[in-house]
């Protein structure tokens, strides 16, 4: 029997008179792994914001398991002046972890996400997937109950986004529950094992057996420019990301042949093509 973290019981939210969310319900457990879906504005990061005590709820209410640790690593995180290495050693201190746990945990997730050169640099300074590269970090330097995640992929390099896959996969089967919001159905896939999308204000569960059947390519593309791909192409994938003059593509596979052929008439030139799993 797994035992219930949190309980969202009718909960609301209301920014002034824009109604967000509506009598939702949804009980999280130990083990629990959900994917929350929805087109942008449909209130998934609220939704996350109020799990972690972020955001308050206009009605009904919340119970929460007694010594919960919750660990939540927003989309968007806040460019500081503060250094990768000084941060993580005040939140862990903070946290109440020792100096010794916080040097020994943060030098091999630094060294991990391939960041040892920029640990001195002011956050401020860094690129949106190096950042996220610091809010991760700074989720997994003490394992948490719940681990929350909004958008966990943006913005991050192939390597980092296969080895966040893998720490979150290894945290789950110790019991950590996972919540996370996201556009990309491959993720959900390798990450849950429930889906919900939020639609209309109101949580409705997915037949999740549809993700399940479908398998991914990663195609990365070289141009000359971050040139504008076509809404063919657009139509056809299920995520695009620049690094530098590379297009990282996932493609569904039954589309990777049209989407390889729509891109070569556009002049990419194809670098790397693979299975989501290779």
């Amino acid at each position: 029997m797994n035992t219930t973290l949190i309980s969202l019981n009718m909960i609301s939210k209301y920014f002034g008179k824009k109604l967000v969310l509506k009598d939702l319900n949804l009980n999280i457990s130990k083990n629990s792994t959900i994917a929350l879906l929805g087109h942008n504005g449909s209130g998934k990061s609220t939704l996350l914001k109020i799990i972690a005590g972020l955001s308050k709820i206009s009605a009904g209410n919340i119970d929460y398991a007694p010594q919960l640790k919750i660990a939540y690593i927003p989309e968007n995180f806040p460019k500081i002046d503060l250094s990768p290495e000084a941060f993580i050693q005040s939140m862990g201190l903070i946290e109440g972890l020792s100096l010794e746990h916080i040097t020994t945990q943060s030098h091999h997730l630094f060294d991990a996400f391939q960041m040892t050169d920029m640990v001195d640099v002011p956050i401020k300074f860094l690129s949106k997937g190096t950042i996220q590269k610091v809010a991760v970090i700074q989720a997994l330097l003490n394992r948490p109950d719940i681990l929350l995640l909004d958008e966990p992929l943006s913005g991050q390099d192939l390597h980092s986004q296969k080895l966040f896959i893998q720490m979150v996969q290894d945290l789950q089967q110790q019991g950590v529950a996972t919540i996370m919001s996201c556009h990309e159905r491959f993720l959900v896939n390798q990450l849950a094992h429930t889906a919900f999308e939020l639609s209309d204000h109101h949580l409705v569960p997915l037949d999740f057996s549809a993700f399940c059947e479908i398998e991914y390519d990663v195609m990365i593309f070289e141009s000359l420019s971050e040139q504008k791909i076509t809404s063919v192409i657009q139509t056809l994938i299920e995520h695009a990301e620049w690094d530098h003059n590379r297009l990282k593509l996932i493609v569904p596979r039954n589309h990777s042949d049209l989407v390889l052929k729509e891109m070569l008439n556009h002049d990419f030139k194809l670098r790397v093509m693979k299975g989501i799993d290779q």
